[in-house]
């Protein structure tokens, strides 16, 4: 009688060292909490799906994917959805209440009147650009999705050299703290009072021939404002109501250093750009000021990689990188 041969399933989990599990698990801890807040994030989705399936959880990545499937669908991504839900019935062909939204998804799309994908609400950018148009001589550079519905991600392109006015010593043109002050008076979230102080104080700070050589930690406007008496928890969560962007809790996060490494200190320590993690071809990376669109398109000439972008609380950024890069 012929032996039985069992057929073994490697799973990508198989091969991960225990330090890979450990960052993957942190990575599904952050991202779970950020797609509970804001259901649409696809980009987090995307993450939190990867992560799913290199931990070898397949159930899990597929119930993310439906999320994301769904996310795509409020968005408009009629494409980008279509591609999920055919995912989806690859894995779990038995889903019929997928199968009928597939159907009538590519209903949608051969119809003329559904004419081009909906493109997704102007994201940050948009208003960011509507502030410094004011007081910076170049407009913010929008960012929105893709034609047809497709990736809307930003993708860093690939450079050997960061533009000269981040390189050591250089003194930045625009540190978005300009934009930033007007956004919070816009919306009444910070008084004018407090600004002008912080806004002084970061200016001197910032100056500082340790500051500018990377031998300390730059200022932060939010964290000053938060010192001269302000609520930083509101004043976060009034930024993310009105610009969507993610919020990434970095104090419960075990952050690699050597992916901090992986942009000049000019960036970090200067301009308190943290990447926090790195999942596939995406680098996440938080920032406490979502308007210094410079340091943001530097790290793009920086790195290649797909940018996702973070708002963090300032005090967890300054505290994080004084720890990478050993600062007293």
């Amino acid at each position: 009688m012929d032996p039985v041969t069992t057929p073994i399933s490697i799973s990508l989990a198989d091969h991960l060292t225990p330090e890979e599990r450990e960052q993957i698990e942190q990575t599904i801890q952050m991202f779970e909490a950020i797609a509970v807040s804001n259901p649409d994030d696809y980009q987090s989705l995307e993450i939190l799906k990867e992560a799913h399936w290199k931990n070898g959880n397949q159930a899990e990545a597929l119930r993310v994917s439906r999320q994301l499937a769904d996310a795509y669908m409020r968005l408009g991504q009629y494409s980008s959805a279509l591609m999920e839900y055919e995912g989806i019935l690859e894995k779990e062909p038995e889903l019929e209440e997928v199968r009928e939204i597939l159907t009538g998804l590519v209903e949608k799309l051969h119809s003329k009147k559904s004419g081009k994908a909906a493109e997704i609400a102007l994201d940050f950018e948009t208003e960011a650009a509507k502030l410094a148009s004011a007081s910076a001589p170049a407009a913010i550079p929008a960012a929105p999705p893709g034609n047809n519905g497709e990736d809307s991600r930003l993708i860093a392109t690939a450079a050997t050299t960061v533009p000269q006015q981040y390189e050591r010593g250089g003194e930045p043109e625009n540190d978005g703290n300009e934009p930033m002050a007007k956004f919070l008076i816009q919306h009444r979230l910070v008084s004018h009072e407090i600004i002008n102080h912080a806004m002084e104080t970061v200016r001197q700070h910032n100056a500082h021939p340790d500051v500018l050589e990377g031998r300390a930690v730059a200022a932060s406007l939010l964290n000053e404002i938060g010192r001269a008496g302000a609520d930083i928890e509101t004043i976060i969560s009034g930024i993310i109501d009105r610009t969507k962007y993610a919020y990434a809790p970095l104090e419960n996060y075990d952050v690699d250093r050597e992916i901090v490494k992986m942009l000049p200190e000019s960036l970090t320590l200067g301009r308190l750009v943290l990447p926090f993690d790195v999942v596939s071809r995406t680098m996440m990376v938080a920032v406490d000021n979502p308007f210094d669109v410079g340091a943001k398109n530097a790290v793009m000439q920086s790195v290649d990689y797909h940018i996702q972008w973070h708002l963090a609380l300032p005090h967890v950024i300054r505290k994080t990188l004084r720890e990478v890069y050993r600062l007293g």
